[in-house]
């Protein structure tokens, strides 16, 4: 493998400094499927294309270091844990063989992951401790469109998020909107049908949806202290998540530079939210009714 990224390396700096010759390259890449053998986590099936991010890294997991930083300090054997956007299932992967989690129930609306989410699950032989629901999680029960993004890390957004316009990686090589309806479900209605086992975690990573399914729970956010690690999408995401929470009673933390805190968490006040200006100083929010359920303490090397 490490062959292999030598022999890359020039080719995909070529590319990356050529963005129309990208662009074309990325068109012509056929979207095959590929087994790839990840440390932490094994042998799973992904897209040549869309997955492209795992395979053209020597470390697959170098852009996922911090938030499997967060998880490690924050999650406890016995929890259940949300992976809410569990794409192709490597968190669920890593989540039940590394932390011994109680129980994973991943959440995935684009059909076109699920194959392979499902198929990475029972290849870890983990069947019997995840849930597979094939949902979006946002403020209301029913059908939504869906922006599938079928070029960059398989990943797709609810309309009503975009728009309508066409998801990031389509806009980016010019293609028009790919779209599909999928079921969506609020955390509230989920509880009260008692479908699936309450979360002690929820691991939220949904394109910009991110208020939207914090507006489905605010009775359960109201009633219980689940731990919360989100990732934003966007400046005003990251400033309205940040004020649901704080007005729900949690303390609410974000990484920053170390030059503001040389351990790099800060947990927030309420004057913290005016000072953020880019969607990078919130990228990351972790959250919690306990202040010391919070890991302040970061190794650097996830960062």
């Amino acid at each position: 493998m490490a062959l292999f990224h030598s022999l890359i390396r020039k080719p995909i700096d070529w590319l990356r400094s050529h963005p129309a010759a990208a662009r074309l390259a990325l068109k012509c890449t056929p979207d095959v499927h590929l087994h790839l053998h990840i440390p932490e986590i094994g042998r799973v099936r992904i897209r040549l294309r869309r997955n492209r991010s795992l395979w053209l890294r020597r470390d697959p997991l170098r852009l996922e270091r911090y938030p499997l930083a967060i998880l490690r300090a924050m999650v406890r054997p016995t929890d259940v844990v949300w992976d809410v956007g569990g794409n192709i299932g490597l968190y669920s992967r890593w989540l039940v063989t590394h932390l011994n989690v109680g129980h994973v129930c991943t959440f995935e609306p684009m059909s076109e992951n699920l194959p392979e989410l499902e198929y990475n699950i029972r290849n870890g032989s983990i069947s019997d401790r995840v849930t597979i629901s094939p949902w979006a999680l946002s403020d209301l029960d029913g059908e939504v469109e869906f922006q599938v993004d079928d070029v960059q890390s398989a990943s797709g957004s609810v309309s009503s998020v975009t728009n309508g316009a066409a998801s990031p990686g389509r806009r980016a090589i010019g293609l028009p909107p790919k779209t599909e309806i999928v079921r969506s479900r609020t955390i509230d209605s989920i509880i009260a049908a008692r479908s699936l086992p309450p979360p002690d975690v929820l691991k939220i990573d949904v394109e910009g949806a991110e208020r939207l399914l914090l507006e489905g729970g605010r009775m359960y956010f109201d009633a219980a202290s689940p731990r919360l690690l989100i990732e934003t999408h966007g400046l005003e995401v990251s400033q309205e998540c940040i004020d649901f929470l704080l007005n729900h009673n949690y303390f609410v933390a974000v990484c920053v530079d170390e030059t503001v805190n040389p351990r790099r968490q800060e947990i927030l006040d309420r004057d913290f939210r005016s000072r953020i200006k880019s969607r990078f100083d919130a990228h990351y929010i972790v959250a919690a009714k306990d202040a010391e359920a919070i890991p302040l303490e970061v190794d650097a090397s996830a960062l």
